[in-house]
């Protein structure tokens, strides 16, 4: 969805690439995520779900080396880190540095979940239907 692009080439990459890869987790989470199964979009929140479940950093730092030494504040955000932060800690965020910026704004709402149709059963307006 904040790409806007064929999520078919999402599943073919992590069914190629995946160490823990299930045929059926894989193609329905990328179908759903796409919004291909009907009723509302559900933005997958990568910053929310790494502070939620990783909230040390461990597993960003065991997969990340290069954040090894980013303060736990800014482990899963590290392009909110100044410049000089990035020099104490010994990495640079950006285009061609030692790890990328995020491709999309993670706060910016894709345009397509901002559209008047609303989404799930109730087309937008809560668990009472239509109005």
């Amino acid at each position: 969805i904040d790409m806007n692009a064929d999520w078919r080439y999402g599943g073919d990459h992590f069914e190629e690439t995946l160490l823990d890869y299930d045929v059926h987790s894989n193609w329905g989470n990328w179908c759903s995520a796409a919004g291909m199964t009907g009723g509302r979009l559900n933005r997958f929140n990568i910053v929310k779900q790494s502070k939620d479940y990783d909230f040390g950093g461990d597993y960003v730092r065991l997969w990340c080396p290069e954040l090894s030494d980013v303060p736990d504040k800014f482990v899963h955000e590290p392009w909110k880190m100044t410049e000089a932060l990035m020099e104490e800690c010994g990495v640079k965020i950006g285009p061609g540095r030692d790890y990328p910026s995020p491709i999309v704004d993670p706060n910016v709402t894709p345009k397509i979940m901002n559209d008047s149709r609303g989404g799930g059963r109730g087309g937008g307006r809560g668990r009472g239907g239509r109005q």
